[in-house]
């Protein structure tokens, strides 16, 4: 039986470069079923459920054992001078695939496709509909058997260079396809993992986001794994992911944000971000 019964699906060592004074204490937060910001709310009650993962201590602990990983390669990398490693590259892939899998809303994404399925299928036999804690474990033991499905990705950091912060949200781990959303032969298609033109995002701080891309489609001139993003709009766009796919909260380390996050969810936050994303970065 699992140790804890409050499991986060967005751990507490993802959220501490967000937090208030980094102490893993409280977080700001835009709640945007409410678009209301709230001000130091407890990081222990956010992004977690009882036995969210079930009650496999096997599984607690090989989440655990990630995210202490994790948790140390970030503090080398917000060091000075610190140069990216093909280790750490591999550590932010495999960290940045488990986080997509692990959250409620992509959790719950699964459930209600699942639940759809069978109201095509109509079957009076199999139940298709789902659990959130069943999709938790189907979509846990999918990440398992396809761990590997990103290796071939190229990382970079992207260094914040602007006065606007990244944010992270509740689903911070973004798959996106600027290459599948304009190129006019796939239009009307779906994209997945696997799909040519691939780009990963997943913020790690105010001033550092993780990018993974396709390096067969596009190309990131960087240095020692590092490239600088010098325009409010590069960092706006990828903000922008970050209100689409949140489930509920967006998370913002200063409150003196609090107004500019409204403004940009109310302006762009409810537009689609086809191709936008990075894209005096990236060139195809």
């Amino acid at each position: 039986m699992a140790n804890n019964k409050n499991q986060h699906f967005v751990p507490r060592c993802y959220l501490r470069p967000f937090t208030t004074d980094s102490a893993n204490a409280s977080i700001n937060l835009f709640n945007i079923d409410r678009l209301k910001f709230i001000e130091h709310a407890p990081v222990k009650h956010q992004c977690s459920g009882d036995y969210f993962y079930g009650e496999d201590l096997a599984l607690e602990r090989a989440i655990q054992f990630t995210e202490s990983t994790y948790a140390a390669a970030l503090r080398d990398i917000f060091k000075s001078g610190y140069r990216l490693t093909d280790s750490h590259r591999e550590l932010l892939r495999f960290f940045w695939l488990l986080q997509y899998s692990r959250t409620e809303a992509a959790s719950i994404r699964l459930a209600e496709m699942n639940a759809a399925m069978g109201d095509v299928i109509d079957s009076e036999i199999t139940d298709f509909r789902l659990s959130i804690r069943s999709a938790v474990q189907i979509a846990m033991r999918t990440f398992a058997e396809n761990r590997n499905i990103a290796d071939d990705l190229k990382i970079c950091l992207l260094r914040n260079r602007t006065s606007i912060p990244f944010v992270t949200s509740d689903d911070p781990a973004v798959l996106t396809n600027r290459w599948h959303l304009q190129d006019k032969r796939t239009r009307g298609r779906s994209f997945g993992l696997g799909s040519s033109g691939s780009l990963l995002i997943l913020p790690l701080s105010p001033q550092i986001m993780c990018l993974g891309y396709d390096g067969d489609v596009y190309s990131v001139p960087q240095e020692s794994g590092w490239v600088d993003v010098r325009h409010d709009a590069d960092i706006q766009a990828f903000n922008q992911h970050q209100f689409l796919n949140c489930r509920a909260n967006i998370f913002v380390h200063d409150p003196v944000h609090a107004q500019g996050v409204h403004d940009a969810f109310i302006m762009g936050g409810t537009a689609s971000p086809e191709g936008e994303t990075c894209y005096s970065l990236c060139s195809s």
